[in-house]
């Protein structure tokens, strides 16, 4: 019999299933309670822009809303719809500036946060339970759904809870359909809805899902043996682009490009190609770039121009303007900034920095450390590395090159996050040893 150490003993106790039921609720009360302490009947954020999407996907006309403008995906605010559509003063309160009588419904819709936290630390688990031991499924569960990033704005209307939960529910199921030895159609099904919607959550990974399958086809005749992996993977990404049809097939009736996935890229690039004194390629807005005293000098004449043409001539002067003001050494130094703003949040122009980043720099760079000492070992022991974890590394890693491109926030570094703890422990777990043992007698 194998004598018992305390790692062993601390690995069972975590195999229990009350372990994982425990930090699941300890995941729904932390973002319950967040809603709770914090909500608010004013909209602040993003809040504002969701809501008058869903208004729109409603018909209820918004005066400020711009239905040529494609900020961000039709995913969220849809989830949204059913609780603006109980609110009946809902347009006309944002129209004048002031809270709806009935603030009930947008309670409920932030506290639809926590269950999208609960949700994504399950499929964490579930995925890590089987690919690593007991305490790495629950500290991933618990990193997803604790995310300081993310636990700071779960109470409000903001995309992050429901994109972690899709992408969290992908992980779950691309992996569960990979792994299974015959083509598991419901799983096939299941992973293009979760990708699906999480793309028309967060557009951007319309791009990510693209370069996938293009790799994936790339790698068909150099991997034989991973061929019914990649066909798998191949079909899912198919059917998660079938499912950004109607949007897209949308967005091209309107802006006449195909495909447009958003139609606010050139704001970006301007803002990471500008060099101005003191700027490092932190993104702003329009009101910003307007009145603030740092930055209006150099850009209100430029934004008031801009912000007088319709969107499509508005965006191909943002990316003339980009193109205008691009130099190499000031891109790659606006580049490394914005690679720190998305793992630790800052640098920030004209901004003071907040203790927030020390909860980031706490728990990123270790995982950041662990993930390139992963790829190291992958790289030297890469015929052991299952094919749906390099898929998903490529994946992460498409997701992390496009988005490093332009501004950053800690945020869209968390979305991805899941997919970098799952990839960095199944490969250390397999290649590296711990065991903590009581001293010799």
């Amino acid at each position: 019999m194998a004598e018992s150490t305390p790692f062993s003993r601390l690995s069972a106790s975590f195999a229990h299933p009350r372990t994982a039921i425990s930090a699941l609720l300890l995941v729904f009360l932390a973002n319950t309670i967040s809603v709770v302490l914090r909500h608010d009947n004013q909209l602040i954020w993003d809040e504002g822009r969701y809501v008058e999407c869903a208004l729109n996907h409603l018909g209820t006309p918004v005066p400020t809303f711009d239905p040529h403008d494609f900020v961000n995906g039709p995913g969220y605010p849809l989830v949204l719809a059913p609780f603006v559509a109980s609110i009946s003063d809902l347009g006309i309160a944002m129209a004048v500036k002031r809270p709806p009588t009935s603030t009930t419904p947008l309670f409920l819709a932030r506290l639809l946060n926590a269950f999208f936290m609960t949700g994504a630390a399950a499929f964490v688990y579930l995925t890590l339970r089987h690919y690593t031991n007991p305490i790495w499924a629950t500290l991933g569960a618990l990193w997803t759904g604790l995310h300081p990033a993310i636990l700071w704005m779960s109470f409000a209307l903001m995309t992050e809870p429901l994109a972690l939960f899709c992408l969290s529910g992908f992980l779950w199921s691309f992996c569960h359909t990979l792994r299974s030895p015959a083509p598991p159609w419901r799983g096939l099904l299941t992973a293009s809805a979760f990708l699906g919607w999480l793309t028309l959550t967060r557009v951007f990974f319309g791009h990510v899902i693209v370069a996938t399958a293009v790799l994936s086809l790339a790698a068909w005749p150099l991997f034989k043996s991973w061929r019914p992996a990649l066909q798998r993977t191949l079909l899912i990404l198919a059917g998660a682009l079938l499912i950004c049809t109607p949007y897209l097939h949308h967005t091209w009736k309107v802006t006449g490009t195909f495909p447009c996935w958003s139609t606010n890229s050139g704001e970006l690039l301007y803002w990471m190609t500008s060099h101005h004194p003191g700027e490092n390629g932190h993104w702003f807005s329009y009101e910003d770039a307007q009145n603030d005293p740092h930055l209006a000098p150099n850009h209100r004449a430029f934004f008031k121009l801009a912000l007088t043409k319709p969107v499509a001539e508005r965006e191909a002067l943002f990316k003339s303007e980009a193109k205008h003001q691009f130099t190499p050494s000031s891109f790659a130094y606006n580049w490394l900034c914005n690679l720190s703003r998305l793992a630790f949040g800052f640098p920030r122009s004209f901004q003071q920095e907040e203790l927030r980043s020390l909860p980031l720099i706490f728990i990123h760079f270790p995982l950041i450390l662990a993930t390139l000492l992963a790829a190291f070992v992958a790289l030297r022991f890469w015929r052991s590395i299952p094919p749906e974890i390099w898929i998903l590394a490529a994946f992460a890693s498409f997701y992390l090159g496009g988005t490093s491109l332009a501004s950053g926030l800690p945020r869209y570094f968390a979305a991805i996050t899941p997919i970098l703890f799952l990839v960095t422990t199944t490969i250390l777990h397999r290649h590296l040893r711990l065991q903590i043992g009581s001293p010799p007698k």
